[in-house]
């Protein structure tokens, strides 16, 4: 009898360890899920607030470029304008204006171009967030907005290139040698700077180039933006 009394009362505390030892598990299991989802938490936190930096930047460039854009279509309108109003007087033999053709001319041979920021959305690309965007409409926007943009880069490269070789060639016959030294003067405005546009000119080899450029470069330049 005293045998199966130990035995029983040694069963019994077996039990117990493993209760005990099934409880320890729980817990530690428990504690590993409870961690993880912290973690996870944590993570998402970070993710979110990541994303809200980018997309800040992101909305901080687009309206950079906006601002920049309308900024360049007056200058391109308003180069337009006095173009055509110099083409008209330079055909009717009329250079009493010289300050609206040397302003004219010198506009058309300036480069005056557009630089987007990209840098916010290549970032966040980079980052690998993006897949975490769960807005179809805007992530498709965005695309939408910079596949535009790099279109519009390649056309003004593409029109930088045109005018530095129009440039050039009026560099090569002497037009713009000619040009400077018809007035001897010296001039502290930037705009008089410039030689004074006269029938001379005119019979240049150098002033259907130029015609060409006022009566093509500008009409191109306000259809890219």
């Amino acid at each position: 009898m005293r045998f199966f009394k130990l035995f029983r009362k040694n069963s019994n505390g077996n039990f117990d360890y493993v209760k005990y030892a099934l409880g320890e598990i729980i817990l530690v299991v428990l504690g590993i899920l409870i961690a993880l989802q912290v973690n996870n938490l944590n993570e998402t936190r970070i993710e979110k607030r990541a994303m809200k930096d980018y997309f800040q930047k992101i909305s901080f460039n687009i309206n950079a470029d906006i601002k920049e854009s309308k900024r360049l279509l007056k200058f391109r309108q308003d180069h337009i304008v006095s173009c055509n109003k110099v083409s008209k007087a330079l055909i009717e033999n009329n250079f009493s204006d010289q300050l609206l053709i040397q302003k004219a001319i010198f506009e058309m041979i300036i480069e005056v171009q557009l630089n987007y920021n990209k840098d916010a959305f290549e970032s966040l690309k980079s980052s690998g967030y993006l897949r975490y965007l769960k807005n179809e409409e805007l992530e498709e926007s965005l695309n939408d907005y910079y596949n535009q943009i790099n279109q519009i880069e390649m056309f003004e490269i593409d029109q930088r290139d045109w005018a530095n070789a129009l440039e050039l060639e009026l560099d090569k016959n002497g037009f713009f040698y000619s040009y400077t030294q018809l007035d001897q003067k010296v001039h502290a405005d930037l705009f008089t700077l410039m030689g004074n546009y006269t029938s001379e000119l005119k019979n240049h080899p150098g002033h259907k180039i130029r015609n060409g450029c006022f009566f093509c470069s500008c009409n191109f330049l306000i259809k890219i933006i």
